[in-house]
């Protein structure tokens, strides 16, 4: 009788992409997007037919707050003229590679960029990132019959990386100012924080012979909004900043972030010093609870949305930051 034994693969691994090292929380989750198509037939299905396929790394950066990091994730929101309905593959630097500490291997991915940057996270309760992905396809202008068309040949790690600092493991207090409005506006107090959410959306472009030939970033649904439970407005001032009526209100048709009571977020870190901004946002809605032993507004209770804006036809940046 002969009994298999298991033989293990485990252990924490780091992702290299882009010019930056990516430490993780914790799984680095690896996905096959596998599209195909089935052939019909009187007696029944003949088989599934291969279309294309693409690898989705799903992960949380552990959370060190440094400009390269915030540059590579936020790229094209720093600058969307540059990347909006472009491919989203960096033009150099393009491969994504798994570093496997414990077996002292490389798992790569020719050719990967951004599916999904991470949530920003402002807060001393947490570090400053959510969970993003990253989308890997095959080599451009190479045949699926090449040798690394899609996956690199394994290989062995080498030095470890050292990048790896608590230190930068970054959670901060922040006050929000909004704009050029006063009093309470320029000193917002968040029950959690602040949050930014970068809307972000792809398109496949498809090649019958090779698959999937490029992912270009949409401009449908390309945004930033922020949320946030105030802690210091009273709710008639939650009621003014979301223009429910007279002279200020928000009309059919006008957009939340071109409101009177609209403008830039900017946060500021208390102790650390950094600074996230947040490009011409205003109030869309507010969550209430009236409730005994719970604040009024509960945490992410007011939604703000961006207006683009452009500057001699060309789009201004959403998001900007500054670092001590």
């Amino acid at each position: 009788m002969a009994i298999i034994l298991p033989s293990l693969i485990k252990g924490p691994a780091y992702i290299g992409t882009g010019g930056v090292i990516i430490h993780t929380k914790a799984d680095i989750a690896v996905e096959e997007m596998v599209e195909s198509w089935t052939p019909q037939t009187n007696f029944g299905d003949a088989g599934e037919r291969h279309k294309s396929r693409m690898f989705k790394l799903t992960f949380e950066p552990v959370g060190m707050l440094t400009a390269a990091l915030v540059n590579y994730f936020y790229e094209a929101h720093l600058a969307p003229q540059t990347y909006v309905g472009q491919s989203i593959f960096p033009a150099s630097n393009q491969a994504v590679t798994i570093y496997s500490v414990t077996e002292n291997k490389t798992y790569g991915y020719v050719r990967g960029g951004i599916m999904q940057p991470p949530d920003l996270y402002c807060t001393p309760s947490r570090t400053a990132f959510g969970a993003m992905s990253l989308l890997c396809t095959g080599a451009a202008a190479t045949l699926p019959t090449a040798a690394n068309f899609i996956k690199q040949t394994g290989g062995t790690i080498g030095s470890l990386d050292a990048s790896f600092s608590q230190a930068s493991m970054i959670s901060d207090i922040y006050t929000g100012a909004l704009g050029a409005l006063g009093s309470p506006f320029n000193a917002l107090g968040g029950m959690d924080g602040f949050a930014f959410k970068f809307g972000y959306k792809t398109v496949n472009i498809l090649a019958g012979d090779v698959g999937v030939a490029d992912v270009i970033l949409d401009a449908k649904g390309f945004n930033l909004s922020a949320a946030f439970a105030p802690s210091n407005l009273t709710e008639a001032q939650v009621d003014t900043l979301l223009g429910y009526q007279g002279a200020s209100a928000v009309l059919p048709g006008q957009p939340y972030g071109g409101s009177a009571e609209a403008g830039d977020l900017v946060l500021t870190g208390q102790v650390i010093g950094w600074t996230f901004t947040a490009h011409q946002l205003g109030a869309k809605s507010a969550k209430r609870v009236y409730k005994l032993g719970e604040h009024r507004f509960p945490n992410g209770a007011i939604e703000m949305v961006n207006q683009l804006t452009a500057t001699t036809g060309v789009p201004d940046p959403l998001f900007a930051f500054t670092h001590p």
